[in-house]
Formats: C-alpha cells, sequence, structure tokens
C-alpha cells in the first residue's frame, strides 16, 4: 500500500513507488509459493536461477530441499576441516611368523605337544601429522612418530598408550599453539583485505540499496505524519530518534569511525497500536534501511517516547525488538 503508484500525485515520487512496488511483487511472488521460498530461503537470489529449480525437480518438497542442504554443509564442513589441517596418520606393524610358515618346509619336525604355531610382534611404528596453514604458500608441518625394535625404543604392550599420546596429542598441542599465536592473527589480517576486495565489488549494489531505501524514506514521509498525528493524541509510541549501523563503544576503538544511518522515520512507519515488533532477522533488510558497513558488527540504536518518558534501547544486528518493553530500556528524564 505504501508504495502503491496510485497512492503519490508527485511525478518523482509516484516514478520511485513504481520502482519499488515492482520489488514488492517480485518479493510476493516468491515468497509465496512455497518451493521457491525454500529455496530463496538456502541459496538466496542465486537459488533461483536454473540451478535452484534443477534442486526443486531432485527434491520437490521445501522440507527435502532444507535436508539436502544441511546434508551437502555438512559435507562441505568435514571437507573444509580435512583441507585445513589435513591429518595423517600411520601405524606399522612388524609380525615374525617364521614358525608358522617353516611347518610347511619338507624337512621340518613336528615336536609332539608342541601345541599351535609361535607366532610375535618383533617392531611397531606409529606416525602422526598436522598441517597448519600459515599463508597461501606456506604450511607448518608438525608431526610425531615412536618407532620400537626387539624391545629397544621403549615399545612393550605396556607402553603403547604412552607412545600414542606422545606420537598424536603432542602434535595436536603444538598445533594448538601455533593456531594461538600464528594462524588466528594472519587469518584476522585475511579477513580485513578479503571484507575491503568485498565492499570493493559489492560498492554499485551498496548504491543501489541505499537510494532504494532512501526513495522508501520520501514515500514514508505522509503516512508517518499521520502515524504521528495518533500516537500523539493518546501519548503513545513516538520514536524520536534511531540510527542502524556500527557504533564505537571500546576505549580502545575510539580511532575508529562510528558508521550508522539515520532510521527515525522507517521505524515510525512500522509503528502499529503504539507497538513496534521486528523479528529475528538482519535489520538491513527492512523498508528504509540499507547496510552502512558491509561485514561488520551492526546494532539498531532507538530513542523513544512512550505514556510521556522517554527510553532508550540498543538492539543487536539479528535479535527480535519488541518495543515498548521496559523492563530492558534504560529510563531517561523526560525532556521539554
Amino acid at each position: 500500500m505504501l508504495y502503491h503508484p496510485d497512492k503519490h500525485r508527485d511525478p518523482e515520487l509516484k516514478r520511485q513507488a513504481e520502482q519499488l512496488f515492482n520489488l514488492v511483487h517480485q518479493a510476493y511472488e516468491v515468497l509465496s509459493d512455497p518451493q521457491s521460498r525454500a529455496i530463496y530461503d538456502i541459496y538466496g537470489k542465486r537459488g533461483l536461477d536454473v540451478d535452484g529449480w534443477e534442486v526443486v525437480e531432485r527434491k520437490r518438497t521445501p522440507v527435502e530441499i532444507r535436508e539436502e542442504f544441511e546434508r551437502l554443509q555438512r559435507e562441505r564442513e568435514e571437507r573444509r576441516l580435512q583441507q585445513r589441517t589435513n591429518p595423517k596418520g600411520m601405524i606399522s606393524v612388524g609380525v615374525d611368523a617364521t614358525d608358522l610358515f617353516d611347518r610347511y618346509e619338507e624337512d621340518y619336525e613336528d615336536v609332539p605337544g608342541g601345541g599351535f604355531p609361535h607366532v610375535e610382534i618383533n617392531k611397531m611404528h606409529i606416525s602422526q601429522s598436522i598441517e597448519a596453514p600459515l599463508t597461501t604458500s606456506d604450511t607448518a608441518v608438525l608431526s610425531g612418530s615412536l618407532s620400537t625394535h626387539n624391545g629397544n625404543g621403549g615399545g612393550n604392550i605396556n607402553l603403547l598408550p604412552s607412545a600414542v599420546f606422545y606420537a598424536t596429542v603432542g602434535p595436536l598441542v603444538f598445533y594448538l599453539a601455533i593456531q594461538r599465536l600464528v594462524i588466528r592473527p594472519y587469518v584476522r589480517a585475511q579477513k580485513e583485505q578479503d571484507l575491503e576486495k568485498h565492499r570493493e565489488s559489492s560498492a554499485s549494489d551498496i548504491a543501489r540499496k541505499r537510494q532504494e531505501a532512501e526513495s522508501a524514506v520520501l514515500l514514508m514521509q505522509e503516512s508517518v505524519r499521520r502515524i504521528i498525528e495518533t500516537e500523539e493524541s493518546k501519548m503513545g509510541l513516538i520514536i524520536l530518534n534511531a540510527w542502524y549501523g556500527k557504533f564505537v563503544t571500546d576505549n580502545s576503538q575510539r580511532h575508529e569511525r562510528a558508521k550508522v544511518i539515520d532510521v527515525t522515520v522507517p521505524l515510525q512507519c512500522l509503528v502499529k497500536d503504539s507497538k513496534l515488533i521486528l523479528t529475528e532477522a538482519t535489520k538491513s533488510g527492512l523498508p528504509g534501511f540499507y547496510d552502512p558497513c558491509v561485514g561488520e558488527e551492526k546494532s539498531l540504536k532507538v530513542l523513544y517516547q512512550f505514556q510521556g518518558v522517554m527510553h532508550q534501547v540498543l538492539s543487536p544486528e539479528e535479535e527480535a525488538l519488541r518495543i515498548p518493553k521496559q523492563c530492558r530500556d534504560t529510563d531517561l528524564p523526560l525532556v521539554s
């Protein structure tokens, strides 16, 4: 209703309304169909292309589509772990079975009461290795091994548990140390580089979403004015200020710049019967919102008035929000 072109007389507003109304229509076509919605929930817009419909032919119900996706996710995680650490282990055992095969020799003399052939283990080798990627071209290999031969080298059945510990757990301990001191800092720096590349590659998409959000805010003005009049008449819910994005609260991050956008109008437009309810989902997809800091942690900060009292609430990105909810809000003195 808000974006319907017939509700706007201004030619520019009508043009912007038509663009947003078409997006709403496309979304409705996808979300109103159970199969296409299941594909979208799992694969996003890419899943609606040819590959997505191939999934539907193979797994026809939404439940089966999700089950297939979860199974593939588990397999990818297992492959990723294997590729990352590439654990390798080997146990070799030397068996002396001479007495067993001597019985087939022509000159073998069977001793009465000799019983079963004598077979013994005379050597054993245990090794284990784990790889720790340091850079895209360098890899550290942590390994351990134990060998025993005819009782030498600490090899007998009683020492086997200890041997297994030093040959397997030892390299793992070293790997965890390298993980904390070398790998994690490298991965952190790599993520920053990847994030910057992602921002550059998605710059045009972000600009488009920003334009759509600004157009939506313009189209909301008249509706918001009526909502505020209604809420003021009953001392209901008035959104005084609202910001969405990255807030700098840690003193160690004071050098960083806050990256937020004003979402006062979009939030007030969502107020109904003196309530604002947001579900557990990313807030950048709300009407009039866009992502001001792609790939970074975001939250929503709202300053509102309800029943003549001012409140403030901070909501994490994908956490549900319901206001007024006095028990979790910070009461502020009413400013005249």
